[in-house]
């Protein structure tokens, strides 16, 4: 007979069911995540990369100009990534978009509790609340509690605070606050950098921003706005030492075939139209026109210069001792030749291998409009004519390079950056701090519970208290 007891099986335990996330819990975590510096570090620093790269490669070039500084495998994948267009890419729209969502959950998470203490009365506050405070202090004083009530009241409002009190039979409470707005401006800070990012995205999906090379005399479509730019005038101003001291446009808009609005533009003074802004943003060497040029006229047979005529552009000159007409109808800076269309064409705007086309209409025999190079003069020769003609100087046009920007997102951008600097500077100068006093009738007359507290700038705060309680004692009878 075994003498052990039997050792009954163990049940199973039951373990107790966890419940499901409910919607309260979910909701709650959802704005801790958004509401996160974490996230906010985040995507500051892919935002602040993702620029960088947007600096650092050009935006909107052309193909060509991608593979010849980067190499066609790079430019693949610069397309592929959107690197060639980076602020228009839908994963750089949902990084901001994600920093506005998280700035203004922050904004909700935190800014109801600092409204609700802006409005909510702190009178009524227990004698453990004072003394729990940081900034504490008992004061006995030879008075009564009205007389002291009194003068501690007129001292706050002296100094600049907002005073309630309750007079109580047992006691009498006195709050004072000051620099509530030195609370509410880092909100603001958190709320503007959402207005900054919708101005800023709503400029770059419904605004643009374009350049136009443009000759002085000419007229202009502007196709975004339906109204003609005419250019009436453009000119340099130089210092005495020949350096550039300002160059300016003279802007005539015509609207309806009828001229509107004319302004003399120069850099960072624009002409405005129709929301539309004409920026005075460069100028340079035309590369298919030339004021004037200067050709040689030799004779073959001696290799002499005849003459020397200087050609103005489209305008026929005739020269009545050599019986020869002349005139310039086409200029390019960079010579090429297309030879699939036969079409003549300047390969750069640099002016390299600078050509004219001459109109040569010679004894009324001699019909020729041969291209002439400044770099090789002998490079054709025209048969039947008496004479070599040679390229030996030319004046290009200037032309001014005006930037055409239109951003209907500007004034909230503005709005924006108003409020950042608003909210730093109420932030960085404007502490709010708080008192309470408790004044309780004593033996020898009262004493006075004072306690305090601020959110910045702790060390002023324990000056000020001190001062405070220093100017209380002299509340005597």
């Amino acid at each position: 007979m075994n003498s052990q007891p039997d050792v009954l099986p163990k049940e199973p335990s039951i373990r107790p069911s966890t419940p499901g996330l409910g919607w309260d819990e979910f909701s709650r975590e959802l704005v801790e995540f958004f509401a996160s510096v974490k996230l906010a570090i985040f995507l500051f620093l892919f935002i602040a990369i993702t620029a960088t790269i947007g600096t650092v490669i050009q935006q909107g070039e052309r193909a060509e100009v991608y593979v010849q500084e980067y190499g066609e495998s790079a430019y693949r994948w610069f397309l592929r990534l959107g690197f060639t267009d980076v602020y228009h890419t839908w994963w750089f729209t949902s990084l901001l978009g994600l920093l506005c969502v998280n700035s203004l959950t922050c904004f909700y998470k935190r800014f109801p509790s600092v409204w609700r203490s802006m409005k909510q009365d702190k009178v009524g506050v227990t004698m453990a609340f004072i003394k729990n405070l940081k900034q504490q202090a008992e004061i006995p004083l030879d008075n009564t509690k009205e007389a002291v009530a009194q003068q501690l009241v007129h001292y706050f409002v002296t100094k600049g605070y907002r005073v309630l009190a309750k007079n109580e039979p047992g006691e009498v409470t006195v709050y004072a606050t000051k620099g509530v707005m030195g609370r509410v401006g880092a909100h603001m800070a958190h709320l503007s950098a959402t207005v900054i990012i919708f101005g800023g995205l709503l400029g770059t999906y419904y605004g643009f921003q374009e350049f136009g090379v443009c000759l002085e005399g000419q007229t202009y479509h502007i196709p975004r706005g339906n109204f003609d730019l005419k250019v009436d005038k453009f000119w340099i101003d130089y210092h005495e030492n020949g350096s550039v001291k300002s160059y300016n446009s003279t802007l005539t808009v015509v609207d309806g075939g009828q001229s509107v609005v004319t302004k003399t533009i120069s850099v960072n003074d624009p002409l405005v139209y129709k929301g539309i802004w004409f920026y005075q943003s460069s100028y340079g060497d035309a590369w298919d026109q030339v004021e004037v040029a200067r050709v040689n006229i030799k004779d073959k047979e001696t290799d002499k210069v005849v003459k020397t005529v200087d050609l103005e552009w489209q305008k026929e000159q005739s020269l009545p001792d050599l019986n020869v007409k002349l005139s310039i109808t086409d200029f390019v800076a960079d010579f090429a030749f297309n030879s699939t269309e036969k079409k003549v064409y300047s390969k750069t705007i640099e002016h390299a291998n600078p050509a004219v086309k001459l109109v040569i209409s010679e004894r009324d025999s001699v019909q020729a409009t041969p291209w002439i190079f400044q770099q090789f003069p002998d490079l054709f020769n025209i048969k039947d004519s008496k004479y070599q003609f040679e390229l030996v100087g030319y004046k290009p046009r200037k032309f001014t390079g005006l930037q055409i920007a239109k951003n209907p997102g500007i004034n909230i951008v503005w709005t924006g950056c108003t409020m950042i600097v608003v909210g730093i500077t109420l932030s960085s100068f404007i502490f709010h701090r708080r008192l309470w006093a408790k004044i309780v009738p004593s033996q020898t007359g009262v004493t006075v519970h004072l306690g305090g507290t601020t959110h910045k700038s702790q060390i002023d705060f324990q000056k000020e208290f001190r001062k405070l309680t220093e100017k209380i004692r002299t509340f005597q009878a």
